[in-house]
């Protein structure tokens, strides 16, 4: 994942120097769940005397096809325009499914809502990316006051624009499709303190009585997307009732997962499944014909794009290993690795979001769909996944009706 220098360099003096000019926490934050977040130990929301929700697992079939479809978005920043272009040429096709299950992490996130409710919203995705700039989604701080605060720049633009779009009627129509069909619209976070992934029920959040719904949907979205030293952490208390109490810091969930599927997939399958992964990024290893300079921003640059890269493939590896586990269907749509994109996923210009749109709408209406993935060379595990597939395999074989 590219990051321009400004931004490693933030990063770094966000290391050195902390957040001098908030105040400290002293409470070590607490354990418990975020109100409406899901735990990983259950299908069910957590939520403090709420509207009661239907008492269905995660992973279902809400549709009444017979099988279960869950869609996963990726992060990629800028990059969200292709999976926006992938979305709206898949129902080109006519073959898009309804998801019972829709993931989103980072730009993922922000892109998921809209995907949630379906073919009536593509446009309004398209037309998020195609008018996006830099000034709509953040603000640079002074650099002055850079070593003093907890981010490069302030996302209050992009806070804006989602505070815009999600409006009481979306939320209501989320929330009717929870309550109607029990479908789930998830994203992701990472909690810094507690060094874990946090995945959020936008559907419940969506359905709660609470007149707070859209500040708390909003900053779930913002968690997900808002990456670590350029964006400012979200501060979320899990209970909303005591905002200033034991509060969690929160960032870009893809940290810790670039995609992801609800845990459950590997337990509660009943049915046949079907995962599509949007990847909104290349997912190869990048080569560069030029060295690494001997400098401090050259080398962390080159250091966080591979880490970066890194996360996005294991991430997208565990997608691909938990669907074989169930002897489900895969299928992915990625960037594809030729793309010319000049710039970096911080850099919002329409003319590049235009362009990627069209790219992903090409490639989903030619239902270019990959079922196997590439092979990964950060993927040190690589020989012993693939014999547990092939094990995984020989066992749903041996264990088919004799017919």
């Amino acid at each position: 994942m590219v990051r321009s220098r400004f931004i490693t360099a933030a990063a770094a003096t966000l290391v050195l120097t902390a957040c001098a000019s908030t105040p400290p926490r002293t409470e070590v934050p607490s354990q418990y769940i975020p109100f409406g977040a899901l735990r990983q130990d259950s299908s069910q929301a957590v939520f403090f005397d709420d509207r009661p929700l239907p008492a269905d697992v995660v992973v279902a079939d809400h549709n009444g096809d017979g099988q279960i479809v869950i869609l996963a978005l990726s992060g990629g920043g800028a990059y969200g325009a292709f999976g926006a272009g992938v979305i709206s040429g898949w129902t080109d096709t006519g073959t898009r499914p309804q998801a019972d299950v829709v993931t989103g992490v980072s730009t993922g996130a922000l892109l998921s809502t809209f995907a949630f409710l379906g073919p009536a919203y593509d446009k309004n995705s398209e037309e998020v990316y195609a008018t996006i700039t830099n000034k709509k989604v953040y603000e640079r701080r002074d650099l002055l006051s850079i070593p003093f605060s907890p981010s490069f720049a302030s996302q209050k633009p992009l806070r804006q624009m989602m505070e815009d779009l999600m409006t009481d009627e979306v939320l209501d129509k989320v929330a009717k499709e929870r309550r109607d069909k029990g479908r789930r619209l998830l994203v992701a976070s990472t909690d810094l303190d507690n060094g874990r992934v946090v995945v959020w029920d936008l559907t419940a959040l969506a359905n709660n009585t609470r007149p707070d719904r859209r500040t708390m949907y909003v900053d779930a979205l913002m968690a997900s997307a808002a990456i670590p030293g350029f964006f400012e952490p979200v501060m979320i208390s899990p209970e909303p009732d005591q905002p200033d109490k034991r509060t969690q810091m929160h960032v870009d969930g893809s940290m810790s997962a670039s995609i992801f599927v609800p845990s459950f997939v590997a337990t509660e399958i009943k049915l046949p499944l079907k995962v599509y992964c949007v990847v909104n990024s290349q997912l190869m290893e990048e080569r560069s014909e030029k060295l690494v300079q001997m400098n401090m921003l050259n080398i962390m640059e080159s250091a966080v794009n591979k880490m970066m890269r890194t996360v996005l493939q294991r991430s997208i590896y565990d997608v691909y290993l938990a669907t074989m586990f169930v002897g489900g269907e895969f299928y992915m749509i990625s960037m594809p690795e030729d793309a010319d994109l000049r710039g970096n996923q911080l850099k919002f210009d329409p003319a590049v979001s235009t362009k990627l749109t069209e790219v992903g709408r090409s490639i989903a209406r030619q239902n270019n769909w990959a079922h196997e993935l590439p092979r990964f060379d950060s993927l040190i595990t690589q020989v012993q996944s693939d014999e547990l597939l092939k094990g995984l395999r020989r066992q749903r074989i041996g264990a088919a009706p004799k017919r």
